[in-house]
């Protein structure tokens, strides 16, 4: 504590000479070695330099954080500090001369600076953590590195590499993390693209699963959220149109209704596979097999309603009042080499 009562002495005489000479440089061989001695003979690793780095770390912080009423006095003694330690210790790599060339005269507040030099006191505590504090010192120290990016730009990316890079909370921070990327990637699919949709849910699946194996989940909410999303499988949404045809569940989930004169012309289409099915029906009419000119496309091979078939193709429209269109339909269709594909528990809802 003698020694560095004796450093802050030194360091308040350094800002009398600095602000009686009108901010002029300091001049002269300066002893602050205490004997008398060459204080050219430097010596890093002596209490006196320990002492103060000491004193350099506090006026560091201060001026990292220092606000624009008190920026000029916390800039004037960091600079101070600068000085007396280049003295007492040296400065081999040239790095406290840029600093304090970097602080200037002090009078115009660089809040660019303040964020690299707060980077630099976040980092310094950081490496010196200990087991019980290593987490928030990594927090405290990625957070200085984004204050720094918002303050100074990161025109070559490499600040944001070093953000990345960290894992402050080790494998649960990072698979929380995984997990809020997943959940707004599944948030943002667009509904009706089945393909995406289900991409989308296969993995926030997998990193609901990972957060849980890496954090547990005390409360189940995780759990309740893996339940919520199934097995993925499921449609994006009700299609106009829906079935089974070939033995595969089909979701037209996208209709055009034309109409002319009294005759609707209706196209359902499956938006991810490309897949049709089209229909004329007369305004109004309900009933079985209402349904015209039906023509079913899977695959891009063209199907048409076959009434021969031991399994013929039939339809009952139980609305149809110039908005909706409701109904069912099953049975073959076949193709132009007279191939049979067989369609079942077809639903029809369309709104228009």
């Amino acid at each position: 504590m003698k020694k560095l009562h004796v450093l802050f002495l030194f360091i308040m005489m350094i800002a009398v000479t600095v602000t009686s000479c009108d901010d002029e440089p300091l001049e002269g061989v300066f002893s602050v070695t205490g004997d008398g001695s060459d204080p050219d003979a430097i010596d890093p690793d002596s209490e006196e330099c320990q002492t103060a780095f000491d004193v350099l770390a506090v006026t560091q912080a201060t001026f990292s954080g220092a606000t624009a009423s008190n920026y000029a006095q916390a800039c004037e003694a960091y600079s101070i500090a600068l000085q007396a330690t280049i003295a007492v210790c040296g400065d081999s790599s040239g790095e406290l001369q840029s600093m304090l060339t970097s602080l200037g005269d002090c009078s115009t507040a660089d809040p660019c600076l303040q964020a690299r030099v707060a980077t630099n006191v976040a980092l310094a505590a950081f490496s010196n953590a200990s087991s019980d504090n290593e987490e928030q010192l990594c927090v405290a120290y990625s957070n200085a590195l984004s204050a720094q990016i918002a303050a100074c730009g990161d025109a070559d990316g490499n600040i944001q590499l070093t953000i990345d890079s960290l894992n402050c909370g080790g494998d649960c921070a990072a698979a929380q993390e995984a997990t809020l990327v997943a959940q707004e990637e599944f948030n943002a699919v667009d509904t009706e693209d089945e393909d995406a949709l289900i991409a989308a849910c296969q993995i926030y699946t997998a990193a609901l699963e990972e957060e849980i194996a890496a954090c547990g989940d005390e409360d189940g909410s995780l759990t309740a959220i893996l339940e919520d999303l199934g097995d993925c499988s499921s449609p994006a949404r009700d299609g106009f149109v829906q079935g089974t045809v070939g033995g595969e569940f089909i979701n037209f989930n996208t209709t055009n209704v034309s109409i002319n004169g009294s005759l609707l012309s209706v196209v359902s289409t499956d938006m991810d596979r490309g897949d049709t099915f089209k229909f004329d029906i007369v305004l109004e009419q309900t009933g079985d097999n209402v349904m015209q000119n039906t023509i079913l496309t899977v695959g891009g091979v063209v199907h048409t309603p076959s009434i021969e078939a031991t399994t013929p193709f039939v339809n009952n429209i139980t609305a149809n009042d110039g908005t909706t269109i409701v109904g069912t339909f099953s049975g073959a269709f076949t193709n132009s080499d007279d191939e049979e594909v067989l369609t079942v528990d077809g639903v029809i809802n369309i709104v228009y």
